[in-house]
């Protein structure tokens, strides 16, 4: 009996189970039915400061679409919306915008005379764009610490409260609340900036952007020297005393003009000085070289080195004192070209304590009759090649060489050198059987530590023969995350089994990193690929990598 009863029970308990699915399955299959299906890949296009374009996919048996916009919202949709529009396909065109300008847009399926197959809404945020009101800076209007700001007046009207200043990081550097006065002249001054330093200023009004330019601070003008073009470079470089600073405006200096030729020759440098270009959009072109005495020190940037039609054939800077001590050359974000022998000379038993070339381009530098960098009798603690372009150059001869002067400078530590995010093309002195061609690198000092050489980050092209390094006899290279495209086999192997010469074993040739004009000196990489891996010199990155 107990057991007929239980029987009993668990038949009705399944009957209801059956029951109760088939309710569940009738009723999602009268909503799917009965309602009409969201719109999917929702997208705006086309956004502009005052309009953008709606697109989504059609749903079937939709008539028409709702679409509700709302301003200075972020998918909140709260309130009521600024603009309710019906689209009669699966896009519409929105307008009377405002700029830079958050808006949340939504879109619902509908059918005419049936209300109740509406769908739910589907859900998109854009920002229309900021408006360009700022004009381009000129010279005149940048300073070293401040620059003054101009706009459209007429176009802005009373229509914006602040100019804010922001550095690379985009965090806000200064702010200026402008003045009724200000506004009707369309111009401020912004103080309180560092010399030489990128910003962007943004012109707004309360959170809206109604301009947008990028500039650069010039140079350090506090204690300089300002030189003009038809200044005497010569005389001024002659007569420094130790410490000046030369800040010389766009234009072209000749150094040591020969009467009769017109050519230009080499300056002496006695004392340590600084110059620099004053704007970095008009760079001074220097014509002429430097010879480098007694200790002298010399920090150059943001010029143009120019070789051409010297009277004579020497490095850009050529070391002339015997066991003088230098504390530094450094050249930095400038330009070097045409220049016969090489970059610098150092042929003599002088120190010098660092030596560094940053965010520079190297264009023919030819080294007829002498390497590029060049020490064969001296000591240089620290050598720093980063950030820099170097093509057209090295024709048969070696880009970096450093001879073992160790034996003439008894105790002194292990030199370090740094070849580091450089873009390095079409080095034409590649073959290992040119006498002259020690490999791209040729580093030999040796001294009781030996040396310290790293290549890091680098992209090197188009070099089709030749070798890394000929030598290794103080140590070896640290190779680290260097790309290759167009290479000879001796960069990354050593040439017919010569233990003797170093190789970049972990590289090897890669694809093609597509510049834009290599022959105009334009290494934009249009290889997507290459580019995201951040070697070569930063200059050349596609935009947004």
């Amino acid at each position: 009996m107990k057991k007929l009863i239980k029987n009993i029970f668990t038949l009705g308990l399944a009957a209801f189970a059956l029951t109760a699915c088939s309710d569940v399955a009738d009723e999602i299959t009268s909503l799917a039915l009965g309602r009409n299906l969201s719109p999917t890949d929702f997208e705006s296009r086309n956004v502009s400061e005052t309009t953008a374009n709606l697109r989504w996919t059609a749903t079937e048996g939709a008539t028409s679409y709702i679409v509700e916009v709302f301003a200075d919202d972020s998918l909140t949709f709260e309130g009521t919306p600024e603009q309710t529009l019906v689209a009669e396909t699966n896009s519409i065109a929105l307008s009377n915008l405002n700029y830079d300008t958050k808006y949340s847009a939504r879109v619902m399926a509908v059918t005419e005379n049936e209300e109740n197959r509406s769908s739910k809404w589907t859900e998109l945020f854009f920002r229309t764009s900021a408006q360009q009101f700022l004009k381009t800076f000129k010279e005149e209007s940048i300073a070293d610490r401040s620059l003054t700001v101009t706009w459209d007046a007429e176009a802005v009207g009373t229509e914006a409260t602040a100019i804010k200043v922001l550095d690379e990081s985009n965090k806000v550097v200064a702010t200026k609340s402008l003045t009724a006065e200000e506004l009707e002249a369309g111009e401020a001054v912004i103080d309180g900036l560092t010399p030489e330093t990128k910003y962007t200023v943004k012109l707004y009004n309360g959170e809206k952007e109604r301009g947008s330019r990028a500039v650069t601070t010039i140079a350090d003008l506090a204690g300089a020297i300002l030189v003009h073009e038809g200044d005497n470079l010569t005389s001024l470089i002659k007569d420094a005393e130790d410490g000046s600073v030369f800040a010389l405006y766009g234009g072209t200096y000749e150094l040591n003009v020969d009467s009769e030729s017109g050519k230009t020759s080499s300056v002496k440098v006695t004392t340590s000085i600084t110059i620099k270009g004053i704007y970095p959009t008009n760079r001074p072109v220097i014509k002429g070289r430097f010879e480098v005495n007694e200790g002298a020190s010399l920090n150059i940037s943001q010029v143009i080195l120019d070789g051409a039609d010297n009277s004579t054939t020497d490095q850009t800077f050529n070391f002339k004192t015997a066991d003088a001590v230098h504390n530094a050359l450094t050249v930095q974000s400038s330009v070097i070209r045409n220049y016969v022998k090489g970059l610098f000379y150092l042929n003599v038993t002088a120190t010098v304590k660092q030596m560094i070339f940053n965010d520079c381009i190297f264009e023919n530098i030819e080294c007829n009759g002498g390497d590029m960098f060049d020490s064969r009798k001296g000591y240089i603690a620290d050598f720093q090649l980063t950030n820099s372009t170097i093509y057209k150059s090295c024709k048969g001869r070696t880009m970096l060489r450093y001879d073992d002067a160790s034996s003439s400078f008894p105790g002194v530590a292990a030199p370090e050198v740094l070849i580091d995010h450089c873009t390095i093309d079409s080095v034409e002195s590649m073959p290992a059987g040119t006498s002259n061609m020690n490999g791209l690198v040729n580093v030999r000092f040796g001294g009781a530590d030996g040396h310290n050489v790293t290549i890091s980050n680098n992209l090197i092209t188009n070099a089709a023969g030749g070798t890394f390094s000929k030598y290794v006899a103080a140590g070896a290279p640290s190779f680290t995350n260097n790309y290759y495209f167009g290479c000879n086999d001796g960069f990354f192997k050593n040439v017919e089994g010569n233990v003797s010469w170093a190789a970049d074993e972990s590289g090897k040739n890669g694809e093609d990193p597509k510049y834009k004009d290599s022959k105009k000196g334009d290494f934009t990489i249009g290889n997507e690929s290459v580019s995201k891996l951040g070697v070569g010199d930063p200059r050349w990155l596609t935009a947004g990598e």
